[in-house]
């Protein structure tokens, strides 16, 4: 084959195999993928329910002359024979007794807030943070409606800010307001009021200032009878006790309780011995609880539940009944779409994600999984799918290709592609290599005028030709 033809096919056969190359490279990072970002989900089953509280409650009973004043907030616990209120003549004297209350507490905040050994060492900066913490949780608080602790919050604040007013030199004492009080509580004191009878305790327990008629109806040992009609009847706010008036509270024995309901457990989610946590309207805390009994009725969407808690607050002991959201499985993770799931050679479960120019078959760790997604495991394993990765839901089979370009070679089809092109070059240099030994073996025949001929030839090469080399 003449040398000089023979270079120029194998040029353009390394073009048009450089062309095909980038060709592929273009349409594989050029495609318009559909994508989704991978961002962190929270997934459960949840199931909402009208709850009736369920306690071993004992009525206090007792004759009252006169006006109730409870010295202990509901939920409080409380020990046999302590005070649980006082009995006054009139309103006026309950309110007096109050202020008497107010007065002291302010003073005690005030002296403590002047103290010396306080202000002497208050740094205003480090006082300032405190307040700003201090009214912080306060206002979660307010807006959370958790009042619990309110009163302390609040007296804990006006004490910060009264030492930061002496700290910064805004005050120097608080000895005016301090006198003014002791004169007012020196005047509510010489009103003399005392109580008329008290109120003990004729048990331990929590106590709660109220009650509703249900105390003797329900209880701990008695739900596994418990029918649907039943929990209907009692949420209606039908079938309670009378309430007598020597009724002025009663006693939570222990801190187990139970919440019963009627839910829809047709798609048989939920089942006994399952640990659910609960939320309430009541309250913004969460509670966790399991789930003792669960039994269908002869309608296919309703089912009897009985829940088993052991946290009591003062806000579970507020209400007979409330709306409950019940759930199940709280899952977080990171959200793909089942469109987007793929399979590799390992058949490992995954998805492709763009990386730059790039794509990358990712793996999946799944914890939860529903009808049209599921969650992955959150992890800081690379290979596996990670927040704010660009998920390829569309365009799959480039998305194979590149993988495998990437990482296992050309697929079959472009494998027979390259391998054609591969023996082609192959065959061509092999017959550069033949002429060339022809050549060499000729050498001692060849003319003056051949090798001067040769010798233009190489002149020229050497000057302007491009040599390829396949080695």
């Amino acid at each position: 084959m003449n040398d000089r033809l023979m270079k120029l096919v194998i040029a353009l056969v390394a073009v048009g195999l450089f062309i095909i190359i980038a060709y592929q490279a273009y349409a594989g990072v050029t495609d318009e993928y559909k994508t989704e970002t991978a961002v962190i989900y929270s997934s459960a089953d949840t199931v909402s329910f009208r709850g009736v509280y369920i306690r071993n409650e004992s009525v206090i009973n007792q004759y009252v002359n006169g006006m109730l004043y409870f010295e202990i907030s509901d939920g409080s616990k409380v020990g046999n024979g302590s005070a649980v209120a006082r009995v006054y003549d009139s309103e006026d004297e309950i309110n007096t007794i109050q202020r008497i209350s107010e007065v002291e507490d302010e003073i005690d905040l005030l002296e403590a807030a002047q103290n010396p050994g306080t202000t002497s060492t208050a740094q205003p900066e480090f006082i300032s943070n405190l307040i700003s913490e201090d009214y912080q949780t306060l206002a979660t608080s307010l807006a959370k409606a958790d009042v619990s602790d309110i009163g302390d919050q609040r007296d804990n604040l006006l004490t910060l800010m009264s030492i930061y007013q002496i700290s910064i030199g805004k005050e120097t004492n608080y000895n005016t307001r301090i006198n003014s009080l002791y004169n007012e509580l020196s005047s509510l004191l010489s009103l003399n009021v005392t109580e008329k009878s008290t109120v003990l305790s004729p048990d331990s327990g929590y106590f709660v200032s109220y009650t509703d008629g249900y105390e003797s109806i329900l209880s701990i040992d008695t739900t596994d009878d418990l029918t649907a009609d039943e929990i209907k009847t009692i949420t209606s706010g039908q079938g309670a006790n009378e309430i007598k008036d020597t009724e002025i509270g009663k006693l939570i024995k222990g801190y187990n309780w139970k919440i019963a309901g009627v839910i829809d457990n047709s798609a048989h989610v939920y089942n006994a011995g399952d640990t659910v946590t609960l939320s309430f309207t009541s309250t913004p805390d969460v509670v966790n609880a399991v789930i003792e009994r669960l039994d269908a009725t002869e309608s296919e969407d309703e089912s009897v539940t009985v829940l088993r808690c052991e946290e009591m607050t003062y806000d579970l002991v507020q209400k007979r009944v409330e709306r409950v959201e019940m759930t199940l499985n709280d899952f977080e993770g990171i959200r793909v779409s089942r469109d987007a799931i793929r399979f590799d050679k390992d058949n490992n479960m995954g998805v492709y994600v763009l990386w730059g120019q790039r794509v990358l078959f990712k793996k999946l760790d799944v914890i939860f999984e529903s009808d049209d997604y599921l969650l992955s495991r959150i992890t800081s394993d690379s290979d596996y799918v990670a927040v704010y990765d660009e998920i390829i839901l569309d365009g799959v089979n480039t998305a194979d290709y590149m993988s495998n370009l990437d990482d296992e070679g050309l697929d079959e089809t472009e494998d027979e592609e390259y391998e054609i092109i591969r023996y082609t070059l192959e065959d061509i240099k092999d017959e550069e290599d033949t002429a060339q030994e022809n050549d060499a073996s000729d050498d001692n025949t060849v003319s003056e005028s051949d090798d001067e001929s040769a010798n233009t030839e190489s002149s020229e090469n050497s000057s302007g030709g491009e040599v390829i080399n396949f080695e």
